[in-house]
């Protein structure tokens, strides 16, 4: 009997890959956002810096994971590191926005904050990514 591959399971592009894919790049993300928020930074700029600086250093990260795992290399490396750091830019701000205003209007612990932050705007970026930065269609799918 044989056993499927995992392009076979998990077809390139899906949100299923993108989200084993981002779960690594979140993990990055949360790990550097933690590390900032236990230094004097914290005192010298605040929370929402933390955020943006995090967000930032994983968003290059992300782009070579999500390159060799969710999507793929068709397209050249200029295009699509453009690309995606337009669409990261433009989450990095929005996810700062919208971080800094739960920060200002729910009194819940600020890691499920982060939580409902990154999965909201993991969908945006995934749906970005795939139809504008990597050009997915459904003929490929």
């Amino acid at each position: 009997m044989k056993r499927p591959n995992v392009a076979e399971v998990l077809p390139r592009g899906t949100l299923q890959r993108f989200g084993i894919a981002g779960g690594f790049n979140t993990f990055l993300f949360w790990v550097v956002w933690e590390l900032l928020r236990s230094t004097f930074l914290l005192e010298l700029l605040n929370e929402t810096a933390m955020w943006s600086i995090s967000w930032a250093f994983s968003s290059i990260c992300a782009h070579f994971v999500h390159r060799a795992f969710t999507f793929d290399g068709r397209k050249n490396v200029k295009n699509t590191i453009l690309g995606a750091l337009s669409v990261y830019a433009f989450g990095m701000a929005g996810s700062t926005l919208s971080y800094d205003a739960m920060i200002s209007m729910f009194d819940v612990p600020i890691r499920l904050l982060f939580l409902v932050n990154m999965l909201i705007w993991g969908v945006f970026t995934w749906a970005t990514m795939r139809w504008f930065v990597f050009g997915y269609t459904s003929e490929e799918e």
